[in-house]
């Protein structure tokens, strides 16, 4: 098979499972904001004289109650400092920037494209990056990528984790070009990679140490290369400080919290152990050949390779410590460059025990090793996808469905007027069906019948939302309230897990009507 059918191939199954299980919806904390976001760029850019992206909301101005701000804030956004009444995103602007013009030109089923598309670019860039070494490489890393299994979990999701990764394989590609061009084309590529993962700007100090102390260019080309990949890596962080210092008041704060709250030293050792077992494990034992690559293939490639999955991990260690294995999505956008490495290896190893004396000439023998490498490649991508299969990459589409659904519902067979009480779909629900929420998890304990009374002194009709293990936490908040007790039957269950309560419902339930439930897949 030539490689441009194996490529193709490879491009197509990536394509294939991006949509055959993609999880493309306005769900969790992330890809709600994302999405929401990328709505709100897409006003901006259709009517940039009268949106925004933090409109204040008259009812946040007006409700009494304290904190009214986050109260009104949906899942994945925190209250504006700037603007009274608003909400901003916690979430980088990158990928929602990019996500807008397809939402303006297809709505959503079109924007939650992005990803697929950056996965494909992904697999693109590995070949080329383990072209440095050889072809051979560069198709066995890029089969390698599309196999890893953090890479399919992040690759049926709309979050910026493979749209970061493929940007910065792309730029670190482009840096270990020959052309006078790349060092440009490297610099554009980390203006876009800071705009989706601000806090990786460090992986473009480590590019730009590369471009200055490349051994095999003369002085003179080393530093007029740093200076251009420096210039055209600039415009990603001056609008990255410019959109911070605009959602959250300082060029060096962000939507996640303060540093202190989520840095400290006593988080490296757990995150030390927890990362390399993640990767150990969903990877396979075959990521250590990339550490022997160092020996094996010494040089500023392997360096710099190896470098950057370094600055990678360093940069998450002190970070808040996580205990699900897909936090590993941390480390995707230098996990290619790793495998690149172990690609690198198994060649390098594969040629000296086989490939000795081998003339240039006979490409029998030549064709000979390459099925050996791809043979050597295929089974460690199988171990790959037998990993992703077990850590439920492919089931996150039936995971996520119920946030569109619940929110489709509400579109369909709730008032117009409806006023939703959630949280963990207070994205999903404006997203879906244009209805008004509320965080019930922001709202003070002894406000909830306020807050009910006012939505219904403006017209609203009060609902409430949960998923099933948000009840007993419901309940345990609101123990003053009649209606914290949750003790009559939901209007409505959909996709199993998720139950909607008409709070009228309450007294006619208590006076003997039946309360009946719909249920809706």
């Amino acid at each position: 098979m030539s490689r441009v059918a194996a490529l193709t191939l490879l491009i197509a199954a990536i394509i294939f499972m991006a949509f055959r299980w993609g999880s493309f919806v306005a769900g969790g904390s992330d890809s709600a904001c994302y999405a929401t976001q990328a709505v709100r760029w897409a006003q901006l850019l259709t009517h940039p004289l009268s949106a925004s992206l933090q409109p204040p909301d008259p009812l946040a101005l007006s409700a009494p109650w304290p904190d009214a701000g986050s109260t009104f804030a949906p899942t994945g956004h925190v209250a504006s400092r700037s603007v009274a009444g608003a909400f901003v995103p916690i979430c980088p602007a990158g990928l929602s920037m990019v996500m807008a013009p397809l939402y303006i030109a297809g709505g959503p089923a079109l924007m939650f494209a992005v990803v697929p598309l950056f996965g494909v670019a992904l697999v693109l860039a590995v070949y080329r990056l383990g072209n440095r070494f050889n072809t051979r490489v560069g198709m066995a890393a890029a089969f390698l990528t599309g196999s890893s299994p953090v890479f399919l979990y992040q690759l049926v999701q709309p979050m910026s984790d493979v749209p970061a990764a493929a940007l910065w394989v792309t730029a670190i590609a482009c840096a270990t070009g020959t052309k006078r061009r790349d060092a440009m084309f490297a610099g554009m590529a980390t203006s876009l990679a800071v705009l989706m993962r601000p806090n990786l700007v460090p992986l473009g100090v480590v590019i730009g140490v590369f471009l200055l102390l490349r051994p095999e260019r003369s002085r003179s080309v080393r530093i007029r290369s740093a200076l251009i990949y420096a210039l055209w890596s600039a415009p990603g962080c001056v609008v990255v400080a410019i959109l911070q210092a605009y959602f959250y008041g300082s060029p060096l704060a962000s939507g996640y919290g303060s540093f202190d709250a989520l840095f400290s030293l006593s988080h490296v050792g757990p995150n030390l152990t927890r990362y390399l077992t993640w990767l150990w494990g969903s990877q396979t034992p075959a990521i250590g050949l990339a550490v022997l690559a160092l020996a094996l293939l010494p040089g500023a490639l392997t360096t710099a390779l190896l470098a950057l999955f370094v600055t990678n991990l360093v940069l998450f260690l002190p970070y808040t410590v996580f205990d699900d294995w897909s936090f590993t999505r941390f480390l995707l956008p230098t996990v290619p460059m790793l495998l690149v490495l172990v690609a690198a290896a198994i060649d390098c190893l594969v040629v000296r025990l086989f490939g000795a004396g081998i003339s240039p000439a006979d490409s029998s023998a030549r064709r000979r090793l390459a099925v050996a490498i791809g043979l050597i490649v295929a089974v460690i991508c199988a171990l790959l996808l037998q990993q992703a299969v077990r850590r439920k990459a492919f089931e996150l589409r039936a995971m996520e469905r119920r946030f569109a659904r619940a929110g489709q519902f509400v579109a369909e067979r709730l008032p117009a007027d409806a006023f939703v009480i959630t949280d963990y779909e207070s994205a999903s629900v404006p997203f879906y069906s244009g209805r008004r929420t509320l965080a019930w998890r922001a709202l003070d304990p002894a406000w909830l019948d306020r807050a009910i009374a006012f939505a219904r002194a403006r017209g609203f009709e009060p609902y409430l939302m949960f998923e099933r293990w948000e009840e007993p936490e419901f309940r345990a908040r609101f123990t003053g309230s009649d209606v914290g007790r949750l003790d009559w039957p939901p209007v409505a269950e959909v996709a199993t897990q998720v139950r909607i309560y008409r709070v009228s419902d309450r007294d006619r339930y208590r006076q003997g009507v039946a309360v009946p439930t719909e249920y809706a897949r």
